[in-house]
């Protein structure tokens, strides 16, 4: 995940944001891989999990893929907020620092996670 996180960095500083948005988004990255190994893979981490970063205008653009187990969309809301204990606020992490986020279920088999950042216009 180290490399993941240092490519997700790079690619973030490079299309113009600032280290701590770029920062938030290293750490919303992170934490859709980690429900990914978690929940679509159970804990097993010799899976595979793809990672495309993209520059569409003035958006960037995140696609995860994995193969493992769908978590019915229904379920993808993540907890109240008011639930106070540890874990499960991940989802709610990464609505909060992306503009769009998609889950694309059509595909024969896992999901296809799309995150979506606009940059904004330089003051």
């Amino acid at each position: 995940m180290a490399q993941v996180r240092a490519c997700v960095r790079e690619a973030a500083r490079a299309f113009g944001f600032d280290e701590g948005t770029a920062m938030r988004l290293v750490l919303a990255v992170d934490e859709a891989c980690t429900n990914i190994i978690r929940h679509a893979y159970k804990g097993e981490t010799e899976h595979s999990i793809e990672l495309e970063m993209a520059a569409h205008g003035d958006t960037w653009e995140v696609r995860i893929r994995d193969y493992g187990e769908r978590c019915p969309l229904a379920q993808l809301k993540g907890r109240d907020l008011d639930d106070l204990r540890p874990g499960g606020l991940g989802l709610h992490f990464i609505r909060q620092t992306f503009d769009e986020v998609n889950f694309d279920q059509s595909l024969e088999k896992g999901t296809l996670l799309i995150l979506r950042k606009r940059r904004l216009p330089s003051s």
